[in-house]
Order: C-alpha cells, then sequence, then structure tokens
C-alpha cells in the first residue's frame, strides 16, 4: 500500500513560489541599494579627505615659510595663470630662498628651495629640481568669470594663496588665507630676486 500525500506535505503552489520569488528580489534591491549608497558616500567623504589634505600641506608649508621670511616676491608667468612665489627665508636656522610655482597646464603646486635665487620655471616644463606638493589644484573664479591668482602679493612682505583642490566626483576643497613675514625685512645673502 502506497502512503497518501496529506495536503500540507505537497510543497509549495506555483502562486506562493512567485510571491516568495517576488518579496525576496524586493528585500535584496532594497540592501543593494543601501550598500552602492554606503560605498558611494565612502568614495566622496574619501575623496574629499584627500583634497583638503593636499590643501592643507600647500597652505602649511606656505605659512610656515613665509612667517619667517625676510623678503617676497610673486610673479605671473606668460600664460597668464600660473605663478610663481619666491620667499627669502630664515626657517630652519640658514637663510636660503624658498620658492613655489603654480603651473596651470599641469594643476598642481611645486616648491623648490636653493641657497642662490630661483628662476620661474615654464608653465608645462618643470624640472626635476621642483618637487610636486599637490595635484589638481585650480584658481578660483571670483564671480565674475576672471580667475585669482594662486600666489598674489599681499602688501610688501606678504602672500596671498587662493585656490581650490578637486577632490573627484565634483567636489573640491577651497582655500584662501594670507600671511606675512615677521623677520626683520632684508634681501641680502643669499639675493634670492
Amino acid at each position: 500500500m502506497t502512503p497518501r500525500l496529506r495536503r500540507d506535505d505537497a510543497g509549495f503552489s506555483l502562486v506562493e513560489l512567485l510571491v516568495a520569488m517576488g518579496l525576496f528580489g524586493i528585500i535584496i534591491t532594497i540592501v543593494g541599494s543601501v550598500i552602492i549608497s554606503a560605498l558611494t558616500a565612502d568614495r566622496t567623504v574619501r575623496e574629499v579627505t584627500g583634497s583638503t589634505t593636499d590643501g592643507q600641506l600647500v597652505v602649511n608649508i606656505i605659512e610656515e615659510t613665509v612667517r619667517n621670511s625676510t623678503a617676497v616676491a610673486v610673479s605671473t608667468a606668460a600664460d597668464g595663470v600660473s605663478t610663481f612665489a619666491t620667499t627669502r627665508t630664515t626657517a630652519g636656522g640658514s637663510a636660503r630662498c624658498q620658492s613655489w610655482f603654480y603651473d596651470d597646464s599641469l594643476g598642481a603646486v611645486f616648491e623648490r628651495s636653493s641657497t642662490t635665487a630661483v628662476a620661474a620655471p615654464n608653465p608645462g616644463a618643470v624640472g626635476a629640481e621642483w618637487t610636486r606638493v599637490s595635484d589638481g589644484v585650480a584658481p578660483v573664479d571670483d564671480g565674475t568669470g576672471t580667475l585669482l591668482p594662486v600666489f598674489a602679493l599681499e602688501g610688501t612682505r606678504g602672500i596671498s594663496v587662493t585656490f581650490s583642490v578637486d577632490g573627484g566626483s565634483g567636489t573640491s576643497s577651497l582655500f584662501i588665507t594670507t600671511v606675512t613675514g615677521r623677520a626683520p625685512q632684508s634681501n641680502v645673502s643669499p639675493q634670492c630676486f
């Protein structure tokens, strides 16, 4: 005699199976959306943090050096956007020429230190003697379509620094600061400019 199946032993009906699969699909879609949103937010936070760190590095290096400077000079390169700043500084104990160059064609800030005068490089052709400090740097629009210089002379002893650093995904960090030299004014040995 074959055993008879009871009605509750028959398994799932097709309708029950389709409903279960639909609910499972909805749950997977919701969980997947939450995971994708979390990963996107994490990437954005990392990019903004990276651009902020890069910009702070540039500003901190310039502030420390200019505060201990005895003379400052700023010039604009032939392309009209790239800027070159030089200080005669006593930071670190001995006098030296410290220079920064914003290269618009490369979107980067470079630095160089020397015991003699430093010449401004040509945009797009920064030599190996320069150290890249930050990438993704761009001048800031003043609201009228005019780009503010990354480095500008502020008074006779200061430098104004204005730029943004691209963090990717359309985010950028804005940096605006002015720093003035506090050391006694002088441009004696080494003659930096």
